[in-house]
């Protein structure tokens, strides 16, 4: 996705086809002569095409900088309140009108020439599958140098001139978590992990490398495959994009169906009217103060939801378990916001009432392909099991609602 931090207002609809497999880049098509006008086109394989709706809340500058543009027709948003600010000179927007398949064009190419100069080390000790992995990594466009034990992968390392080191976990020497944990002048380098294992010990693996400091990307069982190193890559590629969420803006969640069933708001911000979802971090120090500023805006306790986070750390707070605990005796709903899988808490997921997890956009891909034994895929098991109603992170109303209903999703926010 290309939603930055400055970019969330940007709500796009839901797409009007569902594309499969990786993609370079993303057209936006902002009105309907605007995507018919695309399709009629003929876009290459690696352009994906979606349908989107512009709104006066849209940050236009940077939005379709790096790996997508923005295609309209002027006559479909006459009278508009945004059409002013849309049809500034901003870099990656264009009209009809305009050469906007060569755009593309240049688009692709610079995808290409950064695949082209990033440098990435493969570590693998078997020799027929590092052969594999090395001409497979190689005709994605991107250099590889692959190396079979640690002396010799730390004396590429020492070169600085590797940008993600591709790991396989098990090494007949010296296995990856050793050598990385022996070596912490390299946390910053992206890792991603590659094993045989079965996905626990993956996940294991890389939750204890990410504890460690180190920016470890994914945890991959093999085969490797070459459009989920891609996914990897584009990540890297568009760079660090966190999605803005609990800084003051409103994030009304909502059924499948459109209805909202609480909006997701500082203390300072609240709804005028509605059920508030508020986030506990920052929250009153005890219950009773929580309750004077409910009865300050006339809300009864039913009327508010708690949405806890995992940095909340409940469980080592008495203080602060004991004002969960004694919110939800008197009528407060709780919420778990989950966005890193790297710590799930399995733990306070048992031990409090919650009604609803909010799913981050970072784990939406993850639960995707999540195998059942890895524990993500039974952590979101257990969720359903116990009846908590699971909304995604799609203010931009991009997901396909049949395919997640059959996941267990019960909406969006």
């Amino acid at each position: 996705m290309i939603i930055t931090d400055e970019e969330l207002m940007a709500l796009l609809e839901s797409p009007t086809e569902q594309e499969s497999g990786f993609h370079t880049l993303t057209l936006y098509a902002l009105d309907n002569r605007a995507y018919e006008a695309a399709r009629a086109a003929g876009l290459p394989d690696h352009v994906s095409l979606w349908r989107a709706r512009p709104d006066a809340s849209w940050q236009w500058s940077g939005l379709f900088a790096t790996g997508a543009i923005a295609l309209y027709d002027p006559g479909e948003h006459d009278g508009t309140d945004y059409l002013a600010a849309m049809t500034q000179d901003h870099e990656g927007i264009y009209r009809l009108d305009q050469d906007w398949q060569a755009a593309l064009a240049l688009r692709q190419q610079q995808w290409l020439a950064w695949l082209a100069d990033f440098e990435l080390l493969l570590l693998e000790d078997h020799p027929f599958q590092g052969a594999q992995l090395e001409q497979q990594i190689q005709q994605l466009g991107l250099p590889c140098r692959w190396v079979q034990d640690g002396a010799n992968c730390l004396r590429v390392l020492a070169e600085g001139k590797t940008r993600l080191l591709l790991c396989d976990l098990s090494l007949a020497e010296q296995d990856a978590i050793s050598l990385l944990l022996a070596n912490r002048q390299y946390q910053t380098l992206p890792v991603i992990l590659l094993s045989a294992h079965e996905q626990t010990l993956i996940d294991g693996s890389r939750r204890l490398l990410h504890d460690a400091g180190f920016n470890v990307l994914a945890a991959i069982a093999k085969p490797l495959l070459g459009d989920e190193l891609l996914r990897q890559l584009k990540g890297l590629y568009l760079g660090n994009q966190r999605l803005r969420r609990l800084k003051g803006l409103r994030r009304t969640v909502r059924t499948w169906q459109g209805q909202g069933v609480g909006t997701l708001s500082l203390k300072s911000n609240p709804p005028l009217q509605g059920e508030h979802w508020l986030p506990f971090t920052g929250c009153a120090p005890d219950w009773q103060t929580l309750k004077a500023w409910l009865d300050s805006l006339d809300r009864a306790p039913s009327a508010l939801t708690l949405v806890i986070q995992r940095r909340d750390a409940l469980l080592g707070d008495q203080a602060a378990f004991a004002l969960v605990l004694q919110a939800s005796l008197a009528g407060v709903k709780l919420a778990l916001l989950l966005d890193n899988g790297e710590h799930l808490p399995f733990d306070l997921i048992e031990r409090l009432p919650f009604q609803q997890l909010l799913l981050g956009q970072p784990l939406l891909q993850e639960w995707e392909r999540a195998a059942p034994d890895s524990l993500l895929g039974r952590f979101m098991a257990r969720v359903r099991e116990i009846g908590i109603d699971i909304y995604l992170d799609d203010s931009v109303k991009l997901l396909d609602e049949e395919s997640w209903r059959t996941r267990g999703a019960a909406g969006y926010w």
